[in-house]
Parts: C-alpha cells; sequence; structure tokens
C-alpha cells in the first residue's frame, strides 16, 4: 500500500475548513490552483469525489465528510506533538477554543484564563449541548463548558460550580407576590422551556413528573434570552439556573417550595488532549474555581466521569446541598 500524501491532504483539510479554495490556498500560503491541484491529485489517486462543487461554493461529499473527520484528529494530533516537542510552558502563543451550553459560567472563566495568560488567541462558540460534545470528539473545540455530561470514558471532566433552578414569574403576575412558588400552582400555568436537548427542561420535567404535576400547556423556546423575553411578555411561566438571571425589573426570581433543583456545571475535554499546554492551563484555573465553590474534583484521571444522572439533580429540601 503506498503512503498517504500528507500535502494532499493538508490541501484537502484547508478546503475543508475553510469551505472554498481561496481561503485554503491563502491559509496554506499557496495559490489556488495549487491548492486545487493537490485536492483533485488525492481524489484521482484513490478515485473518490471529495468536494461537490458549485459555482460559487464548494460542499463535502459523504466521502469527503468521513474524511474530514480523520483528518481533524490528524492534525489536532500533529499540533499535539509540535507542541510536546517543543515543549511549550509560557503559553506565548496558540489557540485554544472553548464551547458551552451557555456564555453565563464560560465568559468568566475565560476572562480569568486571558488575564492569566494573554498569549493564546481564544475563541468561544455556544450551542446545546450535543452540538458542544460534537464539536469535542472531532477537535474543532478543545475544551467546554456544559451542564449535560455523558458517561464517556474518552472524557477528562472537572466539576465547575452547582446552582439553583428557579422559578421566573413576571412582576405582574400573581405569583410574584409570594415568597416561593409549590409545583401545584404550576399545573394551572403555561411553561415556557427550552427546546427537549435542554438540561434546564429535563430538571423541571423529572420534577414535575415525581410531584405527578401536569401543567397547563407548553411554550417550546430555543435559548434562555428568548426564555427571558416570552415570560416578561406575559407568555407564561419559566425556569433559569439562579447564576444566569442577571436581573429584570420586568420579572421575579422565586425558589420551589419544598423541593430544590440543582444544576451541575462542568469543564470537559478529551482525555488524550487534557495534555496540550493551553488545555493544561485552562483546567488547572477550572480546578481552582471548582475547589473554591465547594466541589471536589471527582471526575479526575482515574475516576468516573459524570452522567446525565447525576449532571443536575433535583433533591427534597431535607437532601439539599
Amino acid at each position: 500500500m503506498k503512503s498517504m500524501n500528507f500535502a494532499q491532504l493538508r490541501a484537502f483539510h484547508a478546503v475543508a475548513t475553510e469551505g472554498g479554495f481561496t481561503k485554503a490556498a491563502r491559509l496554506l500560503n499557496v495559490t489556488q490552483p495549487t491548492c486545487s491541484q493537490e485536492v483533485k491529485a488525492l481524489e484521482e489517486t484513490y478515485g473518490v469525489t471529495l468536494f461537490d462543487r458549485g459555482n460559487r461554493q464548494v460542499a463535502l461529499t459523504e466521502t469527503g465528510t468521513a474524511l474530514f473527520a480523520v483528518t481533524r484528529r490528524l492534525f489536532a494530533a500533529e499540533q499535539e506533538a509540535m507542541e510536546l516537542l517543543a515543549g511549550v510552558r509560557h503559553l506565548d502563543g496558540g489557540t485554544l477554543a472553548v464551547g458551552a451550553d451557555g456564555p453565563f459560567h464560560a465568559v468568566p472563566l475565560i476572562a480569568r484564563f486571558t488575564r492569566t495568560h494573554p498569549g493564546p488567541t481564544v475563541t468561544l462558540a455556544v450551542g446545546n449541548s450535543r452540538t458542544m460534545l460534537e464539536g469535542l470528539m472531532e477537535t474543532r473545540i478543545d475544551v467546554a463548558v456544559l451542564a449535560d455530561v455523558p458517561g464517556d470514558s474518552r472524557l477528562f471532566v472537572l466539576p465547575l460550580r452547582r446552582d439553583p433552578v428557579r422559578v421566573l414569574v413576571p412582576k405582574t403576575h400573581p405569583l410574584a407576590r409570594r415568597r416561593a412558588v409549590a409545583l401545584r400552582d404550576l399545573a394551572a400555568e403555561r411553561l415556557v422551556l427550552r427546546e427537549p436537548g435542554s438540561m434546564t427542561r429535563r430538571l423541571v420535567e423529572r420534577t414535575l413528573a415525581a410531584a405527578e404535576v401536569t401543567p397547563a400547556a407548553l411554550i417550546e423556546i430555543q435559548s434562555r434570552e428568548a426564555v427571558v423575553e416570552a415570560v416578561a411578555a406575559g407568555l407564561g411561566i419559566g425556569f433559569t439556573s439562579a447564576a444566569e438571571f442577571t436581573g429584570d425589573g420586568r420579572l421575579v426570581l422565586l425558589p420551589i417550595a419544598g423541593t430544590e433543583i440543582e444544576m451541575d456545571e462542568y469543564v470537559v475535554c478529551l482525555r488524550e488532549r487534557r495534555r496540550l499546554a493551553v488545555v493544561r492551563a485552562f483546567l488547572d484555573l477550572a480546578r481552582e474555581v471548582g475547589e473554591a465553590s465547594g466541589l471536589s474534583a471527582a471526575a479526575m484521571p482515574g475516576s468516573a466521569p459524570a452522567t446525565p444522572a447525576t449532571a443536575g439533580h433535583a433533591a427534597p429540601a431535607h437532601q439539599r446541598r
């Protein structure tokens, strides 16, 4: 079997990453025809089509998509090897791609990281947990801040913080005059909840089911900010982590009487990539924050990662932690 041509693979990877030949050529510091020739040679060598080439854009074929998943891992490993051999210690440069299911916990960590290590360029992508985990697995994301972490031996997980989930009520609503909201009071209300993949929604639905409470109606909203606006507009009652509510004169944040819903937040990376200096530095800061919050680093190397059953929970009042 002939050896792979890495120049061709690198050209393919650049085109797939940049979404076009011109940008890829600029990234590789070659001419656009040279970049195109490298990709074409790779396709001809193996008798495959890697891109559907339109007039204005290129799109990965099924084979191209599969190869792109491989080259992501390949060139991520190359980056890790270069850093290891170079003995990077002072973090004078490089990049750190952070993913999060919301900005509220990730941004303070990033701010702390950039103050301590101003050299690396940091990017932040925000999306649901599933998308962020896919980014980790495909090495598009170096580290993620998530509430929903599966039990996967490939992941290295650090507990970051624990926050209570509260009821979000319009200031003009009768419930706003109470000190706390009983679950039974929600049976007559329309609830404003995130999409099914949201950890907040799962915790709330689990708690309501355990109390045998069925809300009168449900509105599904795709973002935390939109939930706030929907509740403020009187569309229903919402839920949010207390840490994520920054205050709004139109709304009142109330605890749930007799029950505490708590959400755990974690910092996650691929176990094999935690040796990268920039990732290790971010994890060190996350560990400090977690320990300052009173959470033990239970998911250190050799420990079992968190599972959906433990990543956030609803506990009776006498079991609050």
